[in-house]
């Protein structure tokens, strides 16, 4: 029923400007859920500012990163199409709700976390793909980079590249951003 596009890529490769093209293919009403919620941080919420203003004027903007497959749910009849920016910020995030010192945690409870994450993943897989709405998921491609120092950030490289694996193995498409370049790799 549903159809499931990835976009991926590294920071500022042009993953949002290329799905913010694809999702225009779709029609004029588009969902676009933001899963970066700003805070008090004053240049994430400029970021956000900017990034909404770049967006067509007829598109509804949701900010979560919870209960995203909800969301999906409950609006995938009502738009055109939906935009998740991004899979790896909403990874991020969730990450952040653990009251955890990451130095010390156990292996054992990364892995419960993890497979929270990833059974909330599943979720929002099964919506998108159950749903009329084409859905469009962003997601920042980590595996390629530099290997990070301290352990919280080694934890959430590792989770959202088992997420992204997960999102692609079940899209219907998958394109790999690269200098802006639009790369179909499935």
């Amino acid at each position: 029923m549903g159809k499931l596009i990835l976009v991926t890529g590294g920071k500022r490769s042009g993953k949002s400007d290329f799905a913010q093209a694809l999702a225009e293919e779709f029609g004029e009403s588009i969902l676009y859920i933001a899963t970066l919620v700003p805070g008090e941080d004053e240049e994430v919420k400029s970021r956000v500012r900017c990034r909404r203003e770049l967006r067509p004027e007829g598109w509804d903007t949701l900010e979560a990163y919870d209960g995203i497959a909800r969301h999906i749910e409950e609006f995938g009849a009502a738009y055109d199409g939906i935009v998740l920016d991004r899979a790896s910020v909403m990874v991020t995030q969730l990450l952040g709700e653990y009251d955890a010192l990451w130095e010390s945690v156990p292996l054992s409870t990364v892995l419960q976390i993890e497979k929270s994450i990833l059974a909330l993943v599943k979720e929002v897989v099964h919506a998108a793909k159950s749903v009329p709405s084409p859905v469009i998921v962003i997601t920042n491609e980590l595996g390629m980079g530099s290997r990070p120092t301290d352990r919280f950030n080694k934890i959430r490289r590792d989770i959202i590249c088992r997420v992204n694996t997960k999102i692609a193995a079940c899209a219907d498409e998958a394109y790999m951003m690269v200098s802006g370049i639009p790369v179909k790799i499935k």
